[in-house]
């Protein structure tokens, strides 16, 4: 009469067969991810970790204190030089951006990372990224 064999010791024959069995959906699944297209990155967004204010010492200033946020697209800050961004906020006026710079808003920090900043330097910096001019 054979002897039965234990359950615990008779070898495995489920992860081959699972494997094959999944392997045809995990196929499929790494095709259909490839399908699509790709977002194209907005022009701004590209600019915008390119440009420096003409003044010198406005350049020193927005690199140290501004281009941290205002140059990543991850930060969710309005970029330099994304007029669709910037308008909803020039839209409020100077008074109301100036006050968000200085006492901060949101994700945006009081003065700007920039503590030893003038109003007249955040009317600048703001004007350079928004790309429009306050009188």
């Amino acid at each position: 009469m054979p002897t039965a064999i234990p359950a615990c010791s008779r070898p495995l024959r489920q992860p081959a067969w699972f494997v094959l069995r999944l392997a045809p959906v995990l196929l499929l699944g790494l095709l259909l991810s490839a399908c699509g297209e790709a977002e194209a990155p907005a022009a701004g967004r590209l600019d915008a970790a390119r440009q420096r204010p003409a003044d010198p010492a406005l350049a020193q200033v927005y690199a140290s204190s501004c281009q941290l946020c205002h140059a990543n697209p991850a930060s969710g800050a309005p970029l330099a030089g994304d007029a669709k961004a910037w308008a909803p906020r020039l839209a409020q006026g100077a008074d109301t951006l100036l006050d968000h710079s200085i006492n901060g808003y949101q994700g945006m920090p009081p003065m700007g990372q920039c503590m030893q900043c003038s109003e007249e330097q955040f009317l600048a910096l703001i004007s350079f990224m928004s790309g429009h001019s306050f009188q």
